[in-house]
Order: C-alpha cells, then structure tokens, then sequence
C-alpha cells in the first residue's frame, strides 16, 4: 500500500516470480535500495537470478527474515560471485542456523549427485562469518549514502527461532516488510508482535507509507476440507500433548501408522518447523511410555549443530520457555530424550533397520534431493508407510507431484518415473588416474632436495621494510641467515628413503616421487593400484606428495617473502 506519495519515492521490484518458491525483491524508498531477503530454489539455479544482478551495485542494504533457503539460500553465491559491498542484516539465530542451513543443502545434494557449482562450502562459512551484520530484536541499524539515512529494525515475526519482520524508515518516509510470520503462540516462541504494526506507537500517531508482504499462494484447487475429521479417534494418551487440532491431527495419524507396523517420513527445512517438532514428539512420547518401542530419529549431517544453535538461543524464545527454565533450574526444553540424530542413512539403517516402524525427520523439504529422496524410493514400496507434507511445495518439485495426485485428486496408486542419483565407487584405476589429474592441476612442482636453497639478506631488508641503513648487529644476523640446507636435505631425504606400510601383508614402499602427481609406487600384488588406509578398510587412496601454503597460528596464508624471513630466523636460531 502507498498513501499519498511520489512514485519516486517508492517502488518494488520482485525478483522471484513466485514467492512460495523463494522470496527475494528490490525495495526503493526516498532514493535507497534495499534488497528484501536473497533466497533460492534446493535446484541452485543460478538462472533463477538473472533479474537480479543488473541491480546489484545499486544496493545499499540486504535485510534478511528467515534462517532457511528459501529466504538466504543464495547470499553466498551472490556475495563471492559478485563485488556486493552493501552491508547485510539479520538476526544472531538467522545468521548462525542460515549457514548450517545453506550447508546442509549443498552435503544433501552431495549425497547422491555432482557437487554444485554454485559455491562451496567454504564460501558459506567464509560470508556468513564475515559479511554479515547482528542485531537484537529493536535494535536499530543506520546507514547513511549520499547524505540519506536509512534506518532498519527487527522485531519477532513469531515463526521460526529468530525470525523478523523488518521497519524501514528513510527520512519521512516509512514502510513495514513482513512476509511468513504468524501471531499463534507456539511451544518455544511467542507469536508475531503485533504491536508495532498498529496505528499508534509509543504514544505517537504513526501511518505507515508501504506495507510490504507476500500473499497467500493459490493453487488453482481448492485442499480438502475437514481432512482433520477423517482420521479415528486415538486412544494414546501421547494426543493429550497436542495443542491445537493440526497437532492432534499429526499424532493421530503418525501413531496409527507406527502400530499398524508402518514408518513415518517428515521432509521438513534443517531450521524452519523442525524443532517445534521436536518438542511436540518429546511431549507427545513423554505422555504415553509404550511409543518408546517406536525410535524417533533425525536424520541430517548438521542435526547436532542445529540444537546447539537453538540451546544458546534463550533469549528470543517466549515467555513460557523463559519462566520454566527459571522456575526449574537446569531444565531445558531442547534437553530432548526421545530423539536420537544421526548423520547418515547408513548409520540409521544399521542402529534401525528400515522394516521396522519409525519416525523419521529429514532434510530436503521438497523430495528434490538428499537422505529425504532416498528414503522415499525405499519406503514408497511399502502400503504402510506415512509420509507427511509439510505446506504447499513448489510446482515441478516431486513433493508438488504427491500433493496434486494424493491429496486434491484422491489418487490410490500412481506410477512415477523419476530420476534417482547415486554415487558408486570407481576403479582403482581410474581413481589413481583422477588423483594424478588433481595433483597436476593444484599443485606445482616441488624442486629437488638435492638443490641448496639460500637465504638472502636483501629478501629479509624487504620483508622488514628497513631501508639498507641496518645496524651491524642485524647485518651480523643476516650474514649468519645465509645457510645452505643441501645437507639438511639430503638427511632427510635418506630417512624418507625406505617407507613401509603394511596392509593385509601388502607392503607399500615409497621412494620418492614418481609419475606426473608425485604419487609413489606400490610394490604389493600385481595390478594393485591403490592401498586402503588403516582405520578405512572401505576407502582405496593413494600415496602421493601435496604441496599445501604455509599458514601461520591464525590460518592466514603467508606469502614468499614471509615464508622466507620465518625460515631465516628459524635457521639463526638454530645456529646460535
């Protein structure tokens, strides 16, 4: 909404066509841009992009409300693709959860597919550490361009830990961005602050002039009604621990389902709906002892992680939380005793075999990839298996698929043709073959030992940023630096000589490099290539020499000169 003013002043530009999908847009208020969230797609297009980047040296700030993909999934692409230099905003919990959520997308396509090119895990880590910017629940952060303040405040958007809605103010102007809150009070948070929305704050009349939200998404047909009344009544008395009646709902029909002998999938987003229901579990298993011979497990590579974030988190939970940790001392409520997480699916089959009834949380909301798909082509099969739809999934995506076939269209049975990712070990010989391709192409060289290495007094001047006018001391120092290590290396050389590793009775002897990677000759059975490590009776590896930058206590890479001057001064002292 606008409310008498310029159409200078503001403007809105959506980036995603489709803010279910995911949610990003230009905002332009009294001549700033601000760009609103910088979600994505589990696919990682980049493609979907596009409208994007003709914009991106106009920003002036990046405001960020949820803590998942959807909402922040390509800020590290964006951020190490292109020279954005605007300062980003958010919560402590969406920054910290909106990492492990960007990470545990790429290790969920990993799993079963090509790595994506999008960008990497150390980009994620790298942005997240230094790009971004914290703040509190109303604290206010200020910018000023071209003589323009632009101030922005969060307040609780009630629906994930840490999540906001967001209050721009650019000098008369004002506007509210709001998307994907929720004013129902849930087990760990307070609802949406509703307060600042109105009319009148802080004893002041205040209108505001834009009022940015994302409206609710249509699917051309309407959900089935009363779907809550066909499910029988439960006599568990773990559905006392539910709340509302989509709570009970949920319940009712995941424990008919566990006694029937059947499992129970739930792809739900690693940092959105999963720890409210986390808590309804352990409410619910709680209440009723007998569920304890079903295992509820979660499985995901960033689980562990996940919690910790979300046990340190106190201070923007609700009250509930806040007055029972105080009035019980040691008591808190993600203390989770009837969940178990685990990082793999080969770990979960092994402790829980896939046979016998379960619950299950995954990763990979949408079915696109990850633990979440494999599970489904192994479960599918299976009449008793119960697997739960949490919201509307995006069109194209196979969970949009079972909605529209099972849900609106009733179906009982329906075939599918779908692509299924696997990742299947190589050959020793081609695994050798892509080592030796690797080496090449990150390394360089290593000169041979046999050649002295000098250190010269002009290279520690450059290094020491004096200027020839050293004292006679320091000239003394420098002229004991100029040290050959021909025989240091020729020692070492011989003690490396002869290296054995024994295997299953085969024995590695390495002497030396050899071949273009630098990787060392085998001298087991005929034909054996690779060797398998101690301790990794399952991997084939291959011995070869990595040249890797030196790095100092911090893990800053140091350059030629200070490798040099590091190495001068270690030799002076052995001298001394």
């Amino acid at each position: 909404a606008k409310l008498g003013r310029s159409a200078m002043d503001f403007a809105l530009l959506p980036i995603s066509k489709d803010s279910l999908e995911w949610q990003c847009s230009i905002l332009k208020l009294g001549g700033l841009t601000v760009l609103l969230n910088c979600g994505w797609t589990e696919s990682l297009d980049p493609k979907l992009l596009t409208p994007l980047i003709p914009h991106l040296q106009e920003l002036d700030l990046i405001v960020l409300t949820h803590a998942d993909v959807r909402h922040l999934g390509a800020l590290p692409y964006v951020l190490s693709k292109y020279p954005v230099s605007c300062p980003v905003v958010c919560t402590e919990p969406v920054c910290r959860l909106g990492e492990l959520s960007c990470v545990a997308c790429l290790e969920d396509r990993e799993k079963y597919r090509e790595a994506s090119e999008a960008y990497e895990v150390d980009d994620v880590l790298r942005i997240f550490m230094s790009r971004l910017t914290t703040l509190k629940y109303r604290e206010t952060f200020r910018i000023s361009v071209n003589g323009r303040v632009l101030a922005a405040c969060p307040y609780p958007a009630g629906s994930h830990l840490g999540s906001a809605f967001w209050t721009l103010h650019c000098g008369s102007l004002s506007a509210v961005y709001l998307v994907d809150g929720t004013m129902r009070q849930g087990r760990y948070l307070d609802g949406l602050e509703v307060q600042r929305l109105r009319p009148v704050c802080t004893g002041a009349a205040q209108r505001w002039d834009v009022l940015v939200t994302a409206p609710v998404p249509s699917m051309g047909l309407a959900l089935p009604q009363g779907a809550h009344q066909k499910a029988k009544p439960s006599t568990s008395k773990a559905i006392s621990a539910a709340r509302t009646v989509r709570e009970q709902c949920f319940l009712e029909e995941t424990i008919s389902t566990l006694r029937k002998g059947g499992s129970v999938l739930i792809p739900a987003d690693v940092a959105g709906w999963i720890p409210e229901a986390l808590l309804l579990f352990e409410a619910a298993w709680g209440q009723d002892r007998q569920l304890n011979t079903y295992p509820v497990c979660w499985l995901s590579s960033v689980g562990d992680m996940v919690l910790d974030q979300v046990k340190t988190r106190l201070e923007y939970m609700g009250h509930e939380v806040l007055e029972a940790f105080e009035s019980r001392i040691g008591h808190h409520p993600f203390v989770l005793k009837s969940i178990r997480i685990f990082q793999s699916l080969e770990e979960l089959i092994a402790a829980h075999p896939l046979n016998r009834p379960k619950v299950i949380f995954t990763t990979s909301q949408h079915l696109e990839g990850g633990d979440a798909r494999e599970l489904f082509f192994r479960l599918s099969a299976e009449p008793k298996t119960l697997l739960w739809l949490l919201g509307v999934a995006p069109g194209g995506t196979l969970a949009r698929q079972l909605l529209e076939d099972f849900v609106l269209n009733q179906c009982v049975r329906k075939e599918y043709r779908l692509h299924q990712h696997m990742k299947s070990a190589l050959p020793d010989e081609e695994l050798r073959q892509l080592y030796e391709k690797m080496q090449e192409q990150v390394s360089e060289p290593a000169p041979p030992p046999e050649i002295a290495v000098a250190m010269k007094a002009e290279d520690i001047l450059q290094v020491k940023g004096e200027d020839g006018t050293a004292s006679k001391t320091a000239k003394e120092e420098e002229a004991k630096a100029e040290v050959k290590v021909e025989a240091k290396a020729k020692e070492e050389l011989k003690d490396n000589k002869e290296f054995k590793e024994t295997k299953d009775g085969t024995a590695l002897n390495t002497s030396g490099p050899s071949g273009p990677g630098g990787a060392s000759g085998a001298s087991g059975p005929k034909g054996n290539a690779l060797w398998s490590p101690l301790g990794w009776p399952n991997s084939r590896t291959a011995a070869f020499q990595e040249q890797r930058a030196e790095s100092d206590q911090y893990g800053q890479v140091l350059s030629a000169a200070e490798v040099r001057l590091w190495k001068a001064q270690d030799q002076v002292e052995q001298v001394e």
